[in-house]
């Protein structure tokens, strides 16, 4: 396990930019962690759903154009963000290269792609930033990786 690798649930959100910023204080210096901003594409959206009949191989290929310019589109709306993340990062003492970026997609919820990649290995602490006014043991993504992420260090920024 990288002990001193970090990830941090990123969506682009006000919250999310709070957890890069934690993470620069914390971590900034330090040249023996690597700090990954893993971003979850959210489920496909419901017209892009199977139309209740069995489609034509040419109707799925149609399907599948439309749902791959879907996430390219996601991808590309994602770019500046991850970059102006990256860019925080990198101004509060980190190098470029201790930086990157993963996108994972079909996935059941953000908190299970959260959590499978947290317990990938090759991380020990997990950042996230917190959203709204729910309280964390409440319920909603921070309570479910606070739950499951055993064996992790959880950071939830407010």
């Amino acid at each position: 396990m990288d002990e001193r690798n970090v990830l941090i649930a990123f969506d682009g959100s006000e919250s999310a930019f709070k957890a890069v910023n934690y993470v620069a204080d914390q971590f900034s210096g330090l040249r023996d962690i690597k700090v990954t901003l893993l971003y979850v594409i959210p489920n496909i959206p419901p017209q892009f759903w199977d139309d209740g009949h069995i489609l034509t191989p040419a109707e799925k290929e149609e399907r599948q154009e439309v749902i791959d310019r879907w996430f390219a589109n996601q991808k590309m709306v994602l770019e500046p963000l991850f970059e102006k993340a990256r860019q925080l990062l990198v101004e509060k003492g980190m190098e470029g290269g201790q930086v990157e970026t993963m996108v994972a997609g079909d996935t059941v919820t953000v908190a299970e792609a959260i959590l499978e990649e947290a317990g990938s290995g090759h991380y020990r602490t997990l950042v996230i930033g917190r959203h709204g006014a729910v309280p964390v043991l409440a319920g909603g993504l921070a309570a479910t990786i606070l739950h499951r992420g055993a064996g992790l260090a959880v950071c939830i920024v407010e």
